[in-house]
């Protein structure tokens, strides 16, 4: 008798300690994902030292790192050496693929690079694994390629996009730890219609290699409860639930009311990069844009594309989740506390947002935006790529806009035409210059724009309509 009690004493220790042991490694199964801080925010922060504390914030966590052909192979080079070397082997990287051949089919804006081909890409492809070998990585692959390739009328299948992106799922996979996501423009999930077409071509896709899913909301404002429901679309068109999505949260704590893109002012910092989302189809939140890097010279305001803008990193820390949920000070308002190193998520899943990239600089992916005082009609927009890293000056221009791709029409409302942030420091005289400026600053850029096919003409006011351009 005493030998059997015994026997049952140790065989329930046993237990007790299998499910300590199982409950153990549950809780220590999070990804830590890792990259390097962008160029932007260390003369952001000599610059204007105020910031330091938000910025030094934001750099505890990762903002993902964008190797594309529009660098040079040095300074690609250079910067995935950084990484390697800063980030632990425990860590998983998160990078963003950008360098496709014939990439922004739509707009050919963002077409420079050095990748020509599919064998250049094949090389491009191998300098990356190369680099990183069998580290663990997360790969955000080749922003607004499957979305062209899965709009009806879109350019992507005579471009190429469907070749090569098996050319890339098939590289980029063949290193056991990656985890690869093809990014996806929200709007192209939003209809039953468009997100079966996106899972048509990813089906395809697939047959070369390992991917886990999509990434959703790329320098864009969507709430990750949208986020969530685009998700949900996807996995039905997919017909399966064993693919996953990525939200890029970096800017969409507050969501958006409507579907504007450039420097939303009710905008905020999201929760950090984590992969304990707390919502169970999002694998990953991501910041895949830098809050504070801005998307161009907005009607709401706005620095040139990419290169940081006080007012808009100030309304950004002001509205975010570290200020609303951390209790950390808005800007000016005092010495900050302790910065956290690690997004705890709450108990109950959340209703927010994030998104950011590395030493690149990016636009929304081609979003539709509102009407407004300014732009008379729906906008399309497209991902600014990596500025120069290696430069001694922040970048001014905009260095590459993604192609346009025709995006539902989201409830609009009526947006600020400028900024007031900006606006009331100078005397009238001197606003009213800087409208003109702007004006013609947009006029500028929008001579030949993309045009959304069943909206007429995006940005170009009473312009023809032609084919997928706005003539002027």
């Amino acid at each position: 008798m005493h030998s059997i009690l015994h026997s049952r004493t140790v065989a329930t220790a046993v237990s007790c300690m299998a499910l300590a042991l199982s409950s153990s490694i549950g809780l220590t199964s999070a990804e830590e994902l890792c990259s390097i801080p962008p160029y932007s925010y260390t003369r952001a922060k000599s610059d204007h030292p105020e910031l330091t504390s938000a910025i030094e914030t934001l750099e505890n966590y990762a903002i993902a790192s964008w190797f594309t052909d529009r660098q040079g192979t040095d300074e690609r080079s250079t910067m995935l050496s950084n990484m390697l070397n800063q980030c632990s082997e425990e860590t998983r990287l998160s990078i963003v693929v950008y360098g496709i051949p014939n990439k922004d089919c739509a707009a050919g804006l963002s077409s420079e690079g050095s990748v020509k081909s599919t064998d250049d890409y094949k090389a491009f492809l191998q300098e990356l694994t190369g680099a990183i070998g069998d580290r663990k990585v997360l790969y955000v692959v080749e922003p607004d390629a499957l979305g062209l390739l899965a709009e009806e009328g879109g350019c992507g299948a005579s471009a190429g996009y469907l070749d090569n992106l098996k050319v890339a799922v098939e590289a980029l996979s063949s290193n056991p730890n990656a985890e690869l996501y093809i990014d996806i423009g929200y709007w192209m999930l939003a209809y039953p219609d468009s997100a079966s077409k996106v899972a048509t071509a990813m089906k395809e896709i697939v047959t070369s290699g390992r991917v886990k899913g999509v990434t959703i909301n790329t320098s864009n404002y969507r709430s990750t409860d949208e986020c969530t429901t685009y998700c949900t679309n996807f996995q039905t068109a997919m017909g399966k639930s064993d693919m996953s999505c990525v939200v890029d949260t970096s800017r969409n704590y507050n969501g958006s009311p409507t579907s504007d893109w450039c420097n939303v002012q009710t905008a905020g910092i999201g929760k950090p990069p984590t992969s304990e989302t707390g919502v169970s189809n999002i694998d990953y939140f991501m910041w895949i844009k830098p809050p504070g890097e801005s998307d161009g010279e907005c009607p709401t305001g706005g620095t040139s594309a990419g290169s940081f803008y006080l007012e808009g990193f100030t309304l950004l820390w002001d509205q975010s989740y570290f200020v609303s949920e951390q209790g950390m000070p808005k800007i000016g308002d005092g010495p900050s506390t302790p910065a956290p190193t690690k997004y705890e998520p709450n108990s109950s899943a959340d209703d927010e947002n994030q998104s950011a990239p590395d030493q690149t600089t990016s636009m929304p992916t081609h979003a539709p935006t509102t009407d407004n005082s300014n732009w008379n009609q729906e906008q399309t927009v497209g991902t600014v790529a990596p500025a120069d890293t290696t430069s001694t000056e922040a970048p001014s221009t905009p260095e590459t806009v993604a192609p346009a791709t025709t995006a539902p029409v989201m409830e609009t409302t009526t947006a600020p035409s400028y900024s007031t942030t900006l606006l009331r420091l100078r005397r009238p005289q001197q606003r009213r210059l800087d409208r003109r400026k702007a004006q013609r600053s947009l006029t500028l850029f929008l001579h030949v724009v993309p045009a959304r096919q069943k909206s007429g003409c995006a940005r170009c006011n009473q312009d023809i309509c032609q084919s997928k351009y706005c003539i002027r």
